[in-house]
């Protein structure tokens, strides 16, 4: 079997959406959908992420064309600049076995002469640096994506998740809603593997809310409207999306 029909299989036997598999993994629900129609392939380190996530070896998704699909352990990218340079010269070596693998050995060369540059520059940087140094907050990007985006009823609760586009130390989401619900406006998410969730109590209260995210980095703040016109059903809901 393809390696898309294995992904389609694997991902079904879970019980998972494309937009629940995409949300474990950090990416959006049009690149497990092109996973899926064969239109691209997963890099490596989305490989290894996609075979734990649906509980089988990456020999199993990727069928008799495992090699294709280009696994190489995480920890060939860890070593030293010499060892990144014998890694780089091994894909070479394989490349002229396999023509197939020529647009992907371009890239993994790449990143090896990129993981290189970096670790010297971090070297430089850390002995640079004073012990004492203060370090200021990350300026927000011109540009935050949200993809993923679900929300789900779970008991009295309503539940929903986005993956933003920024994440991680020294940014803090909240979420809002709109019109105030019994003065609620505001309520903190917890984010996690760059996932963000909510959960707000007494479901009912929010049909016909539009719901918003605010990112901040401590000195300024950005906010971007997900979901509008909300409609909670008995065992349902709906929602018109702005993400």
């Amino acid at each position: 079997m393809s390696f898309q029909e294995n992904l389609i299989r694997a991902r079904k036997a879970r019980g998972m959406t494309q937009e629940e598999l995409a949300a474990r993994l950090s990416i959006s629900r049009q690149a497990v959908s092109k996973w899926e129609t064969g239109e691209s392939l997963p890099d490596l380190y989305k490989l290894a992420a996609l075979a734990d996530e649906l509980g089988v070896s990456t020999d199993e998704l990727c069928g008799r064309e495992a090699a294709l699909c280009g696994e190489v352990p995480a920890t060939a990218f860890a070593g030293d600049a010499a060892e990144r340079e014998a890694f780089a010269e091994e894909i070479r070596r394989i490349a002229k076995q396999n023509r197939s693998l020529r647009c992907v050995v371009g890239i993994l060369v790449l990143i090896c002469g990129v993981l290189t540059m970096l670790s010297g520059y971090r070297s430089l940087q850390n002995s640079k640096a004073p012990s004492n140094e203060i370090t200021t907050p990350a300026p927000l990007p011109d540009t935050i994506t949200i993809s993923g985006l679900t929300l789900d009823i779970d008991g009295i609760a309503l539940v929903f998740r986005f993956v933003p586009s920024v994440s991680g130390e020294g940014y803090e989401w909240s979420a809002s809603c709109a019109p105030d619900n019994n003065g609620l406006t505001s309520v903190e998410m917890t984010t996690d593997g760059g996932i963000c969730t909510v959960r707000l109590l007494n479901v009912s209260q929010y049909d016909g809310v539009t719901l918003s995210a605010t990112v901040t980095n401590g000195t300024e703040s950005r906010s971007i409207c997900l979901a509008t016109d909300i409609r909670v059903g008995e065992n349902s809901i709906s929602w018109d999306p702005q993400v």
